[in-house]
């Protein structure tokens, strides 16, 4: 079994991640860490909340706390996400709020939202075209995804899929993204 990259994430993330169905993916690629801010914003009332905490009882979950909150922009969760980001140069933000992921990024960051996320299963071969076109589909109907994260994602998968048909079809274009 490959080792796994060690991330930390915000409630953004995590929520979008259990209501798309990813978490079992998330789970195998990353070792999570999640900051007592973020903690605070996932609640017990909810199914994804729910997962979180059982998860964090069963150790699959850890706690870590941030240093220095080094800035004052965002939210508590997302500030404390970042800033365990930075201080872990190594681990791997796990963000859906659009403006903080862009400004993690700048700082350096190694960045991944749920879009991006289900666009590499996708290439990795994890995820079929139709179960990534439903997983895309469903983080779009939540409304609490970036329509520019989805866009970006929508373009990348688009240039995959035709990849594929062309390597399993050869040079025949097609322009739909109906299951090969």
């Amino acid at each position: 079994m490959p080792v796994k990259q060690s991330a930390t994430l915000d409630s953004s993330f995590w929520i979008n991640a259990y209501r798309a169905g990813l978490l079992p993916y998330v789970l195998a690629r990353y070792r999570l860490f999640y900051a007592p801010a973020v903690a605070g914003e996932i609640k017990l009332e909810f199914a994804s909340g729910r997962q979180f905490w059982t998860l964090v009882a069963e150790g699959v979950l850890a706690g870590a706390v941030p240093q220095v909150l080094g800035f004052t922009e965002y939210g508590e969760g997302e500030r404390a996400a970042i800033t365990l980001a930075l201080e872990h140069r190594d681990w791997v933000l796990l963000i859906d709020d659009r403006r903080p992921l862009v400004a993690a990024q700048k700082l350096g960051v190694t960045v991944v939202c749920t879009p991006v996320l289900v666009v590499r299963l996708f290439a990795e071969g994890a995820l079929t075209l139709s179960k990534t076109l439903e997983a895309l589909n469903e983080l779009a109907r939540l409304h609490t995804v970036s329509p520019a994260l989805l866009t970006a994602a929508a373009g990348q998968l688009e240039i995959l899929a035709r990849e594929q048909r062309r390597t399993r079809y050869g040079d025949q274009e097609t322009d739909d993204l109906r299951p090969a």
